[in-house]
């Protein structure tokens, strides 16, 4: 136990300035009180370290797996042969011939391992950035309506809307990327840009494609990434040599 003088001493220091004080070194032998719960501890607490331990192992040992036993996806070297898709690190990734990439996630959420609920929040947040942009949808009979989350969604079944950023928000939180191989977009952004396009929130995921793109062979001196804010209209438009990976932002 603490002398009462040096308790005061020391409650005085770091009242006076917190963030300034340093608690004085110890000296001399420790007590055998000391040591016995030091022992105490390891023994409660080290075998759940090392369960902790050996689980993060396992799981980065499967991701591991997992990626070697899967293909690479098919990016391109050049050319204008555009095949869109969805890549994830970690998971499957497809390629589709029809409709848009938003489609896909309202045909197959669980596919991106999106709940009813967060699809439908999702759908929700669209339609009132809808409405609150004056855009309406038609009835049967050509009469205006204001978006709701149904309207939206039938709208992107229908590929009457081929872009949704809270929609597609969900996809990328969860690690996916869009992706096009060989993409010759008519965007200004994308003017000049003749090979792979990457778009997504996930810095992990966007290195980790980058990677796979310098790893699968082939002339790929640029890739456009285009990286999305966690708010619309935050994207950031970058070039990169997929050789440079390590340092994406």
């Amino acid at each position: 136990m603490k002398p009462f003088r040096q308790y005061i001493t020391e409650r005085l220091a770091i009242e006076d300035n917190p963030n300034a004080y340093t608690p004085p070194a110890t000296s001399g032998a420790r007590s055998r009180a000391d040591i016995a719960y030091e022992r105490r501890q390891a023994r409660l607490y080290g075998g759940v370290m090392a369960r902790v331990a050996a689980k993060a192992l396992a799981k980065s040992q499967a991701q591991h797996r997992t990626q070697a036993a899967r293909e690479p996806f098919p990016w391109s070297s050049g050319g204008y042969n555009m095949k869109p898709g969805w890549w994830h690190p970690t998971k499957q990734w497809f390629l589709f011939s029809k409709d848009y990439h938003v489609t896909q996630i309202v045909k197959t959420p669980r596919a991106f391992g999106i709940s009813t609920a967060e699809l439908n929040g999702g759908l929700l947040k669209e339609a009132e950035h809808l409405v609150s942009c004056r855009v309406n949808w038609y009835d049967s009979e050509g009469t205006p309506q204001a978006h709701t989350a149904e309207s939206v969604r039938a709208s992107i079944l229908k590929t009457d809307i081929d872009l949704a950023y809270e929609v597609q928000r969900l996809a990328y939180m969860k690690g996916w990327l869009k992706v096009y191989s060989g993409s010759a977009r008519n965007s200004p952004s994308l003017e000049g840009i003749n090979g792979d396009s990457l778009e997504g929130i996930n810095g992990d995921s966007i290195r980790a494609a980058l990677r796979e793109i310098s790893e699968s062979g082939g002339n790929h001196e640029v890739v456009m990434v285009d990286r999305v804010g966690l708010n619309r209209g935050q994207s950031q438009f970058k070039r990169y040599n997929p050789k440079d990976w390590k340092t994406a932002s």
